[in-house]
């Protein structure tokens, strides 16, 4: 069996670890014993850190919110909540953007989030809180003689195509 030189792997393995490696300091950018364990830690940092990036841009932006809505004399839960009655769906990264590049916009945000909102320790009126009530139990369940009407319809439908294409199959033939 003839030999096998490992010489060329080795070094194109060398050389992808040792490039990852670039601009580390002292013997970490240049030996590959070590630069293999900085390579390996900071790939670990990077996947960790990805995650956890997501998570502090959420609480800056709460913040953000918050320093804003207290401008307007209002809180941030009830700013969220407020925009919950009102029916205004933004995200936290618009309206923290809008607090910081268009403070004209975000005021008129807080006021239609103010109106929406019941005075503070009293509870939403029912017109307020329609948008997540369960629906009444006669839209919930039809009545047994609108099933059987339905049913009734569909299996004249399901007739009516399958006539059709009986009639498309004998002018194809013909």
């Amino acid at each position: 069996m003839p030999r096998v030189k490992r010489g060329v792997p080795a070094h194109k393995r060398h050389k992808k670890i040792l490039k990852l490696a670039k601009g580390y300091r002292g013997k970490r950018k240049n030996v590959f014993k070590l630069a293999k364990n900085a390579v390996m830690k900071a790939g670990m940092n990077a996947y960790r850190d990805r995650r956890l990036k997501k998570r502090t841009f959420h609480q800056l932006w709460i913040l953000r919110i918050n320093a804003a809505c207290r401008e307007h004399d209002l809180k941030y839960s009830r700013l969220i909540y407020g925009l919950e009655l009102a029916g205004i769906e933004i995200n936290r990264k618009m309206l923290s953007e809008l607090a910081i590049h268009e403070p004209d916009i975000f005021k008129e945000i807080v006021e239609k989030a103010k109106a929406a909102l019941p005075p503070e320790g009293e509870a939403p009126t029912l017109k307020k809180t329609t948008k997540k009530a369960a629906p009444a139990k006669s839209e919930a369940k039809p009545d047994k003689e609108e099933k059987v009407e339905k049913k009734e319809d569909k299996k004249e439908e399901v007739e009516e195509e399958a006539v059709e294409e009986a009639k498309d199959k004998k002018t194809d033939k013909e």
